[in-house]
């Protein structure tokens, strides 16, 4: 009987520490999960779009091939300039608990890997 109270002690430790360890690496997994990177392509001109008001949105496309979408979000630390398309490389985060009329998503400027007059 002795030999039973240091079986459970060592199993509730043995247990705690498999949490506490699997917790720390879900939430490294998660972190760099939620994280993308793409490559996004700008058209020349922004177009007319409504969002909660009207507004202008640029037009932007993930592949050359595909056709231009509208895009109501910013991209954090780009400046459009009419009259260019560009090439950019954009990590695209989910951010949490976003008011009802933003994205889901925060947009970041990687970096402008082409910029080219119309």
């Amino acid at each position: 009987m002795a030999r039973r109270p240091t079986l459970i002690a060592t199993m509730v430790l043995a247990t705690g520490f498999g949490i506490l360890g699997c917790a720390d690496t879900s939430d490294d997994a998660a972190t760099t999960e939620q994280r993308d990177t793409v490559r996004m392509f700008v058209a020349a001109e922004q177009v007319d779009c409504h969002g909660v008001a009207p507004m202008r949105c640029m037009q932007v496309r993930y592949s050359p091939d595909e056709p231009w979408q509208l895009f109501y979000d910013g991209i954090t630390g780009f400046t459009y300039e009419p009259g260019y398309t560009y090439e950019l490389l954009v990590r695209v985060d989910p951010v949490e608990n976003p008011p009802a009329d933003h994205s889901s998503l925060r947009y970041d400027l990687i970096e402008v890997e082409a910029k080219t007059p119309a």
